[in-house]
């Protein structure tokens, strides 16, 4: 009875195996949707599985998720979509998204270098490049992009610092206005450096005479003059801190590494087309050619220039301040007959750029004080000059790299 039995269990287990394996890969819906093609069939290993509870997920209990493929299996990232979850970028970078496993163990699978580029390892980084891939131990080339633009701040100008003078030259003469180079010229001058208050200073009596005719007929007032002090310049937004312009001083252009070997990249297994190359933290699977380029197609994902050379001689011109220009003044002058500046004979407005003018009063009008006014001082402006780039930047032995474009 027991050997019966027992030989009873294992036909019937031996029946439920041989109903897993079957409901794993042969029936025709499951195949069209777990992409299990018909060579597969008798091999239970290249199916996912079939049925969600025949799959536990030990990192998430109660849920379930594919089993690999193995890589020697015909549809193991090989074919039209769609691919297994697996392969969901598509095997061009070798990577474990979505529970894949890598085509190149660790390493990426890109497609074939084009025409007059080469596959090389790239690091590009502020810190310190650490050394080249096991696999591309060559250092083919290293060099800085071009340094970015130098920011010379804009140049402007204070207001100057400056005083309006009053009317200095106070000339008095014999014959009126319309003959300016006739009569006698008596001097009717203030004192130096005039506050403007009354002064009676060279006072003229009516009955003064020049030449036998009265000293008094007409007067010409000088303007007034504005003396300034030269602008102080400044830069705006000036940094704080000096830019760096090379790798080893500061954070602007990153330092760039091009590692190669001496052997081709080995092939993706399972993928026709593509290679296996470096892929990490610090080195990415790229191609290279010397000179300036645009990238090839399936390589858009980055591009860097890169220069075995970079001179870079450039520096921003010192602010400097034209002389200040523009600047108005007005000044109303008055001269009186009798003292104390009681009783104004005639007054006058004048300014800063006008011709002296002259006033005809009386013949033999008493002069015998004066004031002066500072109506209104507008100062003038300085014209900035500085803050441009001078100097030349010096680019040689450029190469360009490019990287794929990332996959979805």
């Amino acid at each position: 009875m027991r050997p019966v039995l027992r030989f009873g269990l294992l036909l019937a287990l031996g029946g439920t195996i041989a109903g897993i394996a079957f409901l794993g890969c042969n029936a025709e819906w499951e195949l069209q949707q777990y992409g299990c093609p018909e060579d597969a069939n008798r091999d239970p290993r290249c199916c996912p599985c079939a049925f969600p509870e025949l799959c536990p997920d030990p990192d998430n209990p109660g849920f379930t998720k594919p089993r690999p493929i193995p890589w020697d299996c015909p549809n193991a990232c090989d074919g039209p979509p769609p691919l297994p979850p697996r392969c969901s970028d598509g095997g061009t970078d070798g990577g474990e998204e979505d529970g894949g496993m890598s085509l190149c163990a660790g390493d990426a699978c890109v497609p074939e270098a084009p025409k007059d580029w080469r596959h090389a390892a790239f690091f590009s980084d502020w810190r310190e490049p650490p050394a080249c891939p096991a696999n591309t131990p060559i250092l083919a080339f290293e060099g800085t992009p071009a340094p970015p633009p130098l920011p010379c701040g804009e140049c402007s100008c204070d207001e100057p610092e400056g005083t309006c003078t009053l009317p200095e030259t106070w000339t008095v003469s014999s014959a009126a206005c319309a003959d300016p180079g006739g009569g006698v010229k008596t001097n009717f001058d203030p004192p130096t450096n005039w506050d403007g208050t009354c002064n009676q200073d060279k006072a003229i009596p009516s009955a003064t005479l020049c030449g036998g005719v009265p000293c008094v007929r007409s007067i010409t007032v000088s303007p007034p003059v504005i003396a300034e002090q030269p602008c102080k310049a400044h830069t705006k937004g000036e940094p704080e801190q000096e830019i760096p312009k090379f790798w080893n001083g500061g954070p602007e252009t990153p330092l760039g590494r091009v590692c190669t070997s001496a052997e081709p990249w080995p092939s993706c297994p399972g993928q026709t087309g593509k290679f296996c190359g470096p892929a990490g933290d610090d080195y990415s699977s790229c191609i290279f050619q010397e000179g300036e380029h645009l990238c090839p197609e399936g390589w858009t994902g980055e591009r860097h220039v890169l220069y075995g050379v970079v001179k870079d001689e450039r520096e921003c011109s010192a602010c400097s301040c034209g002389a200040p220009t523009g600047g108005t003044c007005k000044v109303k002058y008055r001269v009186f007959g009798e003292s104390a500046c009681m009783a104004e004979t005639f007054s006058n407005d004048v300014f800063t750029g006008m011709v002296a003018p002259c006033t005809d009063v009386m013949p033999g009008t008493q002069l015998s004080e004066k004031t002066a006014e500072l109506l209104n001082y507008t100062k003038g402006t300085c014209i900035p000059n500085g803050g441009d780039v001078i100097g030349e930047l010096t680019l040689d032995k450029p190469i360009t790299v490019c990287c794929p474009a990332a996959t979805t």
